[in-house]
């Protein structure tokens, strides 16, 4: 059988990493004798829906599959429409909106034919078998389809236990070098999943499809991974995109060392938590290659932390960050704006604690309540009235640019003008402190505080932002370079 898998457009903004599930799911078919194809409508942005569908309707598939985060889900509809005005083909949708609405999706859009609820690979693979008559759909696990005019869903499949029995991602799909995942030195990244689940209850994360319940791959199955896509790509820069790859620490000593031991010549980072790491840990790491690591830090008040049942301290992270550094890997850290009992104090001092930090990298993003989340759950709670299906393409996702934005569904304490207006005050004050480190780094600790003091003089203001952007402080310029070297 002939597949598409569809990754949907992103809004009029290009996706920065290839769509991993994807690849997953292709790797799954073609071990089993189907010709599958990827299709990223998201790598051209300003195309047409109607040209992007040329190439699929080129391809003449015989089984179109669209996954779909919720923010997607209009985009994966309009697309789900075309392709079956154009093709007439069974569509299976998958993804998190559809794991957590498959009867809704089936009922209010006829054009769509299947649900895929939860890991899809399995599930995929056995609605073929029954497509092609080898079972009953009714045997297929994980699947919501209809029979006549009623709507069906089977049983839950239960989660992969045994993670190395996956062939690992068909890559060969991709063109990497459209992607704008990339080194410091401009080349492209390999994106590694190495564990699914996470075994935290953040209110704002979703965890409809792999849940709490977390699994993960044996250090040799992640280093004959690694080994392959060196051999296949030459690239040996890796973004390892668990949900936390530090969950297990022992599972990570392990990896850590067989790392080391192979002698990969790697470079990596990972995504992280403060409680979840320690100096030795983040040595070793080190010693295995790890360059970066990305915290979920959120906010830099105590009882808005509690609320959202980060499970952290403010002194954790100010440990972990120093740690980090102590051990040579930079730090990218993640905030959001508008959380449950956010008021403008509250996000004053998560800015601060951005500034404090000096981070490599600090990423602000508004609060969106996502169904799926707790924190939708207590949304719907109070406002009973609110909608599954809205347009989600207008939530805010983490940026450190100086973009309009415009609150959707706000749930903090203070109203959707001045939450828009802290997240500039956000941008601004991260600005501010790299102009700030630029003239200290440039003109010393003692004379570059004051030339910045002086750069702030309105007047003054723009010229010393140009400078900077410019490049015209040189030991600011080697402090790239030395980011450049990090990284070789």
């Amino acid at each position: 059988m002939k597949i598409a898998l569809i990754a949907p457009k992103w809004n009029k903004k290009a996706n920065d990493y290839p769509p991993l599930g994807l690849a997953y799911l292709a790797a799954v078919m073609e071990q089993s004798g189907h010709e599958t194809r990827i299709f990223d409508l998201s790598l051209d942005p300003d195309s047409s829906l109607e040209a992007d569908a040329d190439s699929i309707v080129a391809f003449d598939p015989q089984l179109v599959g669209i996954t779909a985060m919720t923010s997607l889900y209009q985009s994966a509809l309009e697309t789900a429409t075309l392709l079956k005005a154009r093709l007439g083909r069974p569509i299976v949708i998958g993804g998190p909106h559809a794991t957590m609405f498959p009867e809704r999706l089936l009922t209010e859009s006829p054009v769509l034919d299947y649900v895929v609820r939860g890991e899809g690979e399995l599930t995929l693979r056995e609605l073929v078998e029954a497509l092609e008559g080898q079972r009953d759909l009714s045997s297929v696990a994980g699947l919501t389809y209809r029979v006549r005019s009623e709507v069906v869903s089977n049983p839950d499949r239960e989660l992969l236990a045994d993670l190395d029995s996956l062939p690992f991602p068909a890559r060969q799909h991709f063109d990497l070098s459209r992607y704008g995942l990339r080194t410091p030195q401009g080349q492209p990244m390999v994106t590694i999943l190495s564990s699914r689940g996470c075994p935290y209850n953040c209110s704002y994360c979703f965890k409809g499809i792999v849940g709490r319940t977390y699994r993960h791959r044996s250090p040799q199955n992640i280093i004959a991974e690694i080994k392959q896509v060196i051999g296949q790509t030459g690239i040996r820069s890796l973004y390892f995109i668990d949900d936390l790859f530090t969950a297990d620490v022992k599972r990570l000593s392990e990896l850590m060392e067989l790392m080391i031991a192979e002698k990969l010549d790697i470079r990596w980072q990972c995504l992280a938590r403060v409680d979840r790491v320690t100096p030795e840990v983040l040595r070793t790491m080190y010693a295995a290659g790890c360059r970066r690591i990305h915290l979920g830090i959120e906010s830099g008040n105590p009882d808005v932390l509690k609320q959202i049942s980060k499970g952290i301290k403010l002194d954790q992270v100010r440990q972990t960050v120093r740690w980090a550094k102590d051990a040579g890997i930079q730090v990218k850290g993640y905030f959001m704006l508008g959380l449950p009992g956010d008021t403008e104090a509250t996000m004053q001092q998560t800015i601060d604690l951005a500034v404090e930090l000096d981070l490599e990298e600090a990423m602000f993003s508004l609060t969106t309540p996502f169904p799926g989340t707790r924190l939708w759950d207590e949304l719907v709670k109070r406002h009973p009235e609110t909608e599954y299906n809205q347009d989600f393409t207008r939530a805010y996702y983490y940026s450190n640019s100086d973009e309009e934005v415009v609150p959707f569904l706000n749930v903090s304490e203070v109203s959707n003008e001045v939450l828009g207006e802290w997240m500039r005050k956000a941008h601004d004050a991260l600005a501010a402190a790299k102009a700030r480190d630029a003239y200290r780094n440039a003109f010393g600790s003692r004379l570059g505080p004051v030339l910045w003091r002086l750069a702030r003089v309105p007047p003054l203001r723009a010229l010393g932002r140009r400078m900077v952007r410019l490049g015209l402080f040189q030991r600011f310029a080697s402090m790239r370079t030395r980011e450049v070297k990090l990284w070789s």
